[in-house]
């Protein structure tokens, strides 16, 4: 599996291994049930760090101290197989939505080593935020 990259609007664009984010942020636990459309509910334990402190050691290119300036920046994140999802960074910011979005290293049990990261948004009642094997976290603004 290839790294994934942090890039867009950062001081620092960062690559990063499974093993690297394992390692370099503390685990957070999400213990999730979505409901798949087509075939229904899918329960499941994912372990890794919060998505909002990964980007954050990129050194985004907003001014922390200013909210509508934090609130204005998105979040692309794109799989290996081009599937792809945005959240707004108001959706993972402590002073606003404050959403424990993941970067998973672990999904059941197993490491995700040779899969990829998986992003992991445990207050999404359907999984299709969910993107398997990240390739690229980009970090941009609204305008």
């Amino acid at each position: 599996m290839s790294e994934l990259m942090v890039v867009g609007a950062v001081a620092r664009p960062v690559p990063l291994s499974v093993a690297d984010l394992r390692k370099r942020w503390p685990a957070q636990r999400a213990d999730v049930t979505f409901h798949c459309a087509t075939s229904g509910p899918r329960h499941h334990l994912f372990q890794g760090p919060l998505l909002r402190d990964v980007v954050l050691a990129a050194e985004p290119g907003f001014h922390p101290a200013r909210r509508k300036d934090r609130s204005r920046f998105l979040l692309e994140i794109t799989g290996e197989d081009g599937h792809g999802t945005v959240l707004s960074w108001a959706e993972i910011d402590e002073d606003f939505g404050n959403a424990p979005v993941l970067l998973a290293t672990e999904l059941d049990g197993a490491e995700l080593d040779d899969l990829g990261s998986q992003l992991v948004v445990p207050t999404d009642r359907c999984g299709a935020r969910y993107i398997s094997g990240i390739t690229r976290i980009r970090l941009g603004t609204t305008g």
